[in-house]
């Protein structure tokens, strides 16, 4: 390595190759030691969040709103439409997982929050005053889960 007033001036070809340790020589940052022990969290992460993550078996949905609440089985796929103070909700239940289709709230965060099917699970509207909650007899693993 040729040095100009202590400071590298250029970086020998085969000290690039070999990754040298020298600190003044920018090698790879991450090697593949530390790609295994990513990997290696990363998948452990994955088991853990889908073995324990969802909340149990639910069995029935109910959907409540300002005229008040049904229950209905969640293997049977349903549709609710329910009035609020801003206007009509449409709640699907489909492939045993219930979720907010259509909502007049002005921004859609019931319906973004997508299709719940774990008991103890919800979606609201709150601008509207619709719930959407699935009861079953297994308890969820978890009191909430935000989006």
């Amino acid at each position: 390595m040729v040095r100009l007033n202590g400071m590298p001036a250029a970086v020998d070809e085969t000290e690039r190759r070999a990754g040298s340790c020298h600190p003044d020589v920018r090698g790879p940052m991450i090697t593949w030691a530390d790609r295994l022990v990513l990997y290696a969290l990363v998948g452990l992460a994955v088991v853990l969040f889908s073995a324990t993550g969802a909340g149990g078996e639910g069995s029935l949905v109910r959907v409540e709103g300002d005229a008040g609440s049904r229950v209905a089985p969640l293997d049977q796929n349903a549709t609710f439409i329910l009035k609020g103070p801003l206007g009509e909700t449409v709640v699907l239940v489909q492939d045993g997982a219930a979720r907010i289709v259509l909502s007049p709230c002005p921004h859609k965060v019931c319906v973004g929050m997508g299709a719940v099917s774990g008991a103890g699970q919800a979606v609201v509207c709150v601008p509207n005053r619709v719930v959407v909650t699935i009861e079953g007899s297994t308890p969820a693993s978890t009191d909430a889960v935000t989006r």
